[in-house]
């Protein structure tokens, strides 16, 4: 059997955009029967109170029919994970990301991807988070 694929999703907070990222994933390949699993973590953890998963990604969730499977846990920081063990590592977010990304020093070696979905306020959740269901499906799709 080959070995199973692991993604990690990025953003900065890890409330929103990596959270809503990894449970699409996750949900997608569980349907497709795709031998991958996604977990997310963010770059900036620590300067939020919000440590749960933010409420319109919750709400898109539910319109997806996608039941969250760690909606009660807490955000997590990248520096706090293996990150060794993913075969992909996607930012959401190349330029706000890519700058955090280069000032930490743990990440350094890492081939990083970047996408373009942009946080609240600057992008509406109900643009974004289409855009980035979309873009989760077409890898799950590249997986298959």
């Amino acid at each position: 059997l080959p070995s199973m694929i692991r993604i990690l999703f990025v953003c900065t907070g890890n409330i929103f955009r990596s959270r809503f990222a990894e449970e699409v994933f996750n949900h997608l390949c569980k349907t497709k029967n795709v031998n991958a699993t996604a977990f997310s973590a963010g770059l900036q953890v620590g300067k939020y109170r919000q440590r749960k998963m933010y409420k319109p990604a919750l709400i898109e969730l539910k319109r997806l029919e996608i039941i969250p499977s760690r909606s009660d846990e807490d955000s997590i920081h990248i520096n706090d994970i293996d990150i060794n063990i993913y075969d992909q590592i996607i930012c959401m977010d190349g330029q706000e990301h890519k700058p955090m990304v280069d000032s930490n020093q743990f990440l350094s070696s890492y081939a990083i991807q970047y996408w373009d979905i942009v946080d609240m306020p600057k992008v509406s959740s109900q643009i974004s988070l289409p855009k980035c269901y979309k873009k989760v499906d077409e890898l799950v799709k590249e997986l298959h």
